[in-house]
């Protein structure tokens, strides 16, 4: 089993390129081959360097040379053509490979006996300091239709390339994307979690200035997720996800986009609030009568239109109400509103899955959405996302971002794992990107949506039985996605729809030991270990001040504060780009 490297190269500085070239043959050791093309640089530097490459004579090293600047893609199919390896690995001219994280990655293609697997990667700055880590989740098909978040380190069969047509002319700046995409199509790619790869962020790129996406880029990003959605049969809206890096800069694009498959009909909604009659609660200092602050924010949400279409579709409300609530004056109050619906009364005593599962044998909508009554929505037209996100059968259910009354982020999404559930909320702005993967701008799929919104298909909420009584005050939502995702669907946040979460202002918000026990008991597997989103990597750890971790914890963050003063030092002082101490040492160079 031979990997061969791939790796283009155009005018690349000497001193990058000596590093990305030796870490390559380092990895490459004697057993794999590396293949570098250079695509007609015109640099005297970058020419002697390849000139000297030549001048080594190593066997498992191939130059070649394009007459004349073809670009990228051109550059990575003639590598292809002539690599002897049964797998290959694309390589930026700029970057550098980690030996032992490759090797890890070699192992867990062969134990998984995988066609295509990817690696965790670390984003560099010119000079070779750390910008930031990237977990990658395991595949995960919504979030690459959002973002390539695959990037590097890949090792794929060269049957799978060739199979899908190798790299496309026309997608430069995007062409990592659209082949990894006609890739997902054909085989799953497997995640390793390892560092196999630091990826150098340039001021210049062939896709970027600075932090300005390329118009072309975005083009074909666009036109290579188009082209994705009709191969499968499907019809799609893409547009980039527009995002303010500062206050005082202007929306641009950042590599984020967001696909809405066009719907063949239009279903009705039926929204369901568990909810009693007259609760208030003060929010920012005003008083607020939850239902009726609720039912507003539904109906303003919902822009008035001549005929259904997907964000004004027909919706019918169903208010199921503590028993001894009057119902006739539930019904007056989405009548009030201009909303239309029906009102419900459940038994006594408190039991939000009943709750629930009784508002959903009276609703007549093909698609549910379970809304608490402390809620807000914030995004007008809403209804399109949820419709066009749950076109595909293997979605069982979209939550959105919920924002605290003070506008920072409360959940986007839930982190499910490690014997524990928890609002997945890595930063506490919403005006952040959120992690490495953008999960603040991007569709995902992640391991829980909240119930307190929570939309799904009817049939698919009946075929799972609706929410189970087993947990009947917290954690009954949780249940349900797990039990989804056992069965192979897929959860997904789309941070598009944002609404203000008034958490648990009518029921009691503190889990008891048996419902998380329970919890634990009925989904021991998949609760245990971590979550397959790598949301844990990104999750903000909280200790008490004076227990023993929260004493390690700040132990740790006062060593972080002199790390990082001696490594601003060494980052003042360094003038030329450099590789991590145990990645690369000079007296590992081959060619220099």
């Amino acid at each position: 089993m031979q990997v061969s490297f791939l790796v283009p190269v155009y005018n690349t500085d000497p001193a990058v390129l000596t590093l990305c070239v030796n870490s390559v043959l380092k990895a490459a050791a004697d057993r794999h081959q590396v293949v570098i093309v250079d695509d007609a640089s015109d640099r005297e530097e970058t020419r002697a360097f390849l000139s000297r490459c030549g001048e080594a004579k190593l066997a498992n090293l191939k130059l070649l040379r394009n007459d004349t600047n073809a670009g990228v893609s051109y550059a990575l199919n003639q590598a292809a053509a002539v690599a002897s390896g049964d797998l290959l690995a694309p390589v930026d001219h700029d970057d550098v490979v980690v030996s032992q994280g490759f090797a890890q990655t070699l192992r867990c293609l062969d134990y998984y006996q995988a066609s295509w697997v990817y690696s965790d990667e670390i984003q560099v700055d010119a000079n070779g300091f750390l910008i930031r880590r990237m977990f990658k989740p395991d595949y995960s098909p919504q979030l690459l239709r959002s973002i390539m978040y695959i990037n590097h380190l890949q090792v794929f069969s060269r049957e799978l390339f060739e199979r899908v047509g190798g790299y496309r002319e026309g997608f430069e700046g995007s062409q990592d994307h659209d082949l990894a995409l006609r890739m997902s199509e054909q085989v799953e790619p497997v995640h390793a979690e390892t560092i196999a790869y630091h990826w150098r962020i340039l001021e210049q790129t062939q896709s970027r200035s600075g932090e300005q996406l390329s118009a072309q880029t975005v083009d074909h990003g666009q036109r290579a997720l188009r082209e994705h959605f009709a191969r499968l049969q499907h019809e799609a809206a893409v547009e980039p996800v527009l995002f303010r890096r500062r206050p005082d800069s202007q929306p641009a694009p950042v590599g984020v986009y967001r696909s809405r498959l066009r719907c063949t009909r239009v279903p009705a909604i039926s929204i369901v609030i568990p909810c009693q009659l007259g609760t208030k609660r003060k929010v920012n200092g005003i008083e607020l009568t939850l239902l009726d602050h609720c039912l507003q924010s539904i109906r303003r949400s919902l822009p008035l239109q001549d005929s259904p279409g997907p964000e004004s579709p027909q919706v019918q409300i169903v208010l199921v109400l503590n028993h001894g609530d009057d119902v006739r004056q539930a019904r007056e109050l989405i009548e009030y509103h201009g909303l239309e619906g029906l009102a419900v009364c459940d038994e006594s005593g408190f039991d939000f899955a009943r709750k629930c599962n009784l508002g959903t044998r009276q609703a007549s909508g093909d698609v549910l959405v379970f809304l608490n009554d402390d809620t807000e929505l914030q995004t007008n037209g809403w209804t399109a996302d949820v419709i066009s996100l749950l076109e595909e059968d293997d979605v069982a259910c979209v939550g959105g971002m919920l924002l605290n009354a003070d506008l920072s982020v409360q959940s986007c999404g839930d982190n499910v794992g490690r014997n524990s559930a928890v609002h997945y909320a890595p930063h506490p702005s919403a005006d952040n990107v959120g992690d490495a993967m953008h999960r603040y701008l991007a569709d995902h799929e992640t391991t829980s949506v909240s119930g307190a919104f929570l939309c799904c298909r009817k049939s698919t909420f009946n075929e799972f039985g609706g929410f189970s009584r087993a947990f009947p005050n917290s954690f009954q939502d949780v249940d349900f996605c797990l039990r989804a995702r056992a069965r192979g669907m897929r959860c997904i946040t789309t941070p598009g729809i944002r609404l203000l979460h008034f958490e648990s202002a009518t029921r009691d918000a503190e889990v008891d030991f048996e419902t998380l026990s329970g919890l634990r008991s009925f989904h021991g597997p998949g609760l245990a270990g971590t979550d397959r989103y790598a949301l844990w990597r990104y999750q903000p750890i909280y200790f008490s001040v004076f227990s023993y971790n929260g004493l390690k914890f700040r132990a740790f963050l006062l060593a972080r504060v002199f790390v990082r003063a001696a490594r601003r030092v060494e980052k003042a002082l360094t003038r030329r780009p450099r590789c991590w101490r145990g990645v690369l040492k000079k007296s590992e160079y081959r060619v220099h």
